[in-house]
């Protein structure tokens, strides 16, 4: 819960955004009079700042100037309904965390004010790099800081106490293979054995000889056998071979196999889980073994999120990267520029946690002083933001500006531009 100071001198939208806010658990403290909000701001620590810009005789410019001045670590998202982009320009450059026009959609406003509050604590143009907050062992080694990262822990639980086969899908890099062990660690097969087998290597011999075994007698124990109880994962499902497609439909259904070459059918007590890149889509031309392949594998799915779609985990997890990679050197605290955050925030993360792992371990082989710079981040990354940027100029000058948040347009374009910081990242929306 975050103390939210809301200023707008149109009453009745005060009343609408001050219920809205406290339906998502936050103390606020509406104000129509610029002058009263002026002297709270001087008196009283808020989290957030919330303002109209155009009110009389104290207006929202004004509001944002004595924000600077008192309390320089409060953000302040300033709001109004004669946008132009000249005024967005400027009232980001003079500190603004973001400017929204109106009339907005509450969704998208909900998500500015999650951000401004979990921006991270800048103090001299800098980001103290403190280990993050301990995650619930039942979830480690996972960061669940954001609430797409919550939902999901939130299903985990959900399906750990059944034995169904689940799907699970996300890009290269989010993490599949580390759900998929906290699903099995949270469920009754726990203390048995968790093994993993790659689609993605071999042909559909060497697949059939990991899977079920030789049959021989003195031939090799396939994985089901091996783990007597416990989860088998089959990494990148989408690349198994056709023609083993429906033993394992058999294997999901009925728990049971048979080895190449021998008629016996098995039996075996184990969980199937699949991860997976993308979903897989039946199509017209699809065959009854195809469209019951998909249908078997997608019945339950669960969706791991991109990185850049829980931004709130991204300075968790830059946090405990550094701290864990500079605690066996005992090399003292770390910090990031406001700037290299700023870069880091606005990446799109193709490869996501994997990929932030890399760009933080050369940043940190860079670094001097233990201060993470911009200069020691990947050019290619820099660059990448720099053109994206770019591109949402243009498209911005092109469209309407009402409901848009001008934050994403300025940040790296502007050279006299220096991000006003919320409160420290601890804080929970």
């Amino acid at each position: 819960m975050a103390k939210i100071l809301l200023v707008d001198d149109e009453v009745h939208l005060l009343k609408a955004m001050d219920m809205f806010l406290r339906s998502r658990k936050h103390d606020v403290m509406p104000v129509s009079d610029g002058r009263e909000a002026e002297r709270l701001i001087r008196s009283s620590p808020f989290d957030l700042i919330i303002s109209d810009i155009r009110m009389t005789p104290v207006d929202g410019l004004h509001l944002l100037r004595i924000v600077r001045e008192s309390c320089p670590e409060t953000p302040m998202i300033l709001v109004t309904a004669y946008a132009t982009l000249d005024i967005a320009l400027d009232a980001i450059k003079a500190g603004a965390f973001d400017f929204v026009t109106k009339p907005f959609k509450t969704d998208d406003f909900m998500a500015t004010v999650r951000r401004a509050l979990d921006y991270p604590r800048i103090v001299d143009g800098a980001i103290q790099l403190d280990p993050p907050e301990p995650t619930p062992q039942r979830f480690n080694p996972l960061i669940i800081k954001s609430v797409e990262m919550q939902a999901l822990c939130q299903r985990l639980e959900q399906l750990a106490p059944t034995d169904e086969a689940v799907l699970i899908l996300g890009e290269r890099g989010a993490g599949k293979r580390q759900v998929a062990q906290i699903l099995h660690g949270l469920s009754r097969r726990k203390d048995c054995p968790f093994v993993s087998v790659d689609c993605s290597v071999g042909k559909a011999a060497g697949l059939n000889a990991q899977l079920w075994g030789t049959g021989s007698s003195a031939g090799k124990t396939g994985a089901l056998e091996a783990v007597k109880g416990g989860t088998v994962v089959l990494e990148y499902i989408e690349e198994l071979p056709a023609a083993l497609q429906p033993p394992v439909v058999r294997l999901i259904k009925t728990r049971e196999f048979m080895q190449p070459g021998d008629a016996q059918v098995h039996q075996v007590d184990v969980r199937i889980m699949a991860t997976s890149r993308a979903l897989p889509v039946i199509q017209l031309c699809d065959d009854p073994h195809r469209v019951e392949w998909i249908q078997t594998l997608t019945a339950i799915s669960l969706p791991v999120p991109p990185l850049r779609e829980r931004r709130a985990d991204l300075l968790p997890l830059i946090n405990r990267w550094v701290n864990q990679r500079a605690a066996p050197a005992k090399s003292g605290p770390w910090k990031m520029t406001a700037q290299a955050f700023d870069v880091l925030d606005q990446y799109l993360w193709p490869g996501n946690v994997e990929e932030l792992e890399r760009t933080l371990s050369q940043a940190m082989k860079k670094s001097r002083e233990r201060r993470i710079d911009i200069s020691d981040l990947p050019s290619s990354l820099v660059e990448a933001v720099v053109q994206m940027k770019s591109l949402s100029q243009q498209h911005l000058q092109r469209n309407e500006l009402r409901g848009k948040s001008f934050r994403n347009y300025v940040r790296l374009k502007q050279d006299d531009y220096h991000p006003l910081s919320g409160p420290k990242a601890a804080r929970t929306s």
